[in-house]
């Protein structure tokens, strides 16, 4: 297998290889002045489940920029939780998701395309603006981690995310090139809100564990987290 691969990587041009590996590996003063870090973190409710929005910055230094241009694919995974915090044990996972971001440029028809695949969520779109496409990657937007009912009002909760850059499904040579490059250890981590809990006035809880008794009462409200600081 190893001398399969090199022979494959053999056939391939050499000074392309070698002006795509320097061009990519070679840092720049700016290639690690900001580290990306997940901000905004936000959770609220939208039908039975309570969702969460959240975005990362510093998540497209020019080196991962420049690849997708090239026409290499490229993606985000978010690992989403919520915990219940406990005082004398460690705290429990009540649920979770994982989302993943890719985008990859078509340059035949000068258009990005990008993609959502989560637990609930799933959705595609087509954006010929950068700017279109970077937003839609850098940020979650209403996505579900767990039916209201699990949640108990006299207990607190918190949400914690987490991302890295997804390198493992890159097309041939790039997985191999890419191994060397700083940018392929990409990982933030965990950011996570104040405690939060179920607003109890609202009675969220049972409404959401009975579908008929909702019914008739119309829209449900959002504002039903309530956030405490620590």
């Amino acid at each position: 297998m190893k001398h399969l691969i090199i022979s494959k990587i053999k056939r391939l041009n050499p000074a392309f290889i070698l002006g795509f590996f320097l061009c990519v590996v070679a840092p720049s003063p700016s290639a690690f002045a900001d580290s990306p870090n997940i901000v905004n973190i936000g959770v609220a409710t939208k039908g039975n489940y309570v969702v969460m929005n959240a975005r990362l910055i510093e998540g497209f230094t020019e080196k991962i920029s420049e690849a997708i241009e090239s026409g290499v694919p490229m993606g985000f995974t978010f690992e989403i939780e919520l915990r219940k915090e406990n005082t004398a044990w460690v705290d429990s996972l009540v649920s979770s998701n994982t989302i993943r971001h890719k985008i990859q440029f078509d340059p035949l028809k000068k258009a990005y395309r990008f993609s959502e695949v989560g637990k609930n969520v799933r959705r595609k779109v087509i954006t010929s603006k950068m700017s279109r496409y970077q937003k839609l990657m850098l940020t979650l937007k209403d996505i579900p981690i767990a039916p209201i009912y699990r949640l108990n009002p006299d207990e607190k909760y918190y949400v914690r995310v987490k991302a890295d850059l997804e390198t493992d499904r890159f097309w041939f040579p790039f997985n191999y090139i890419f191994f060397f490059v700083p940018f392929s250890d990409f990982e933030t981590s965990w950011a996570q809100t104040s405690p939060l809990s179920i607003d109890p006035d609202l009675e969220l809880s049972k409404q959401a564990a009975d579908e008929k008794s909702r019914t008739r009462e119309g829209k449900v409200s959002r504002d039903v987290i309530r956030s405490f600081n620590k």
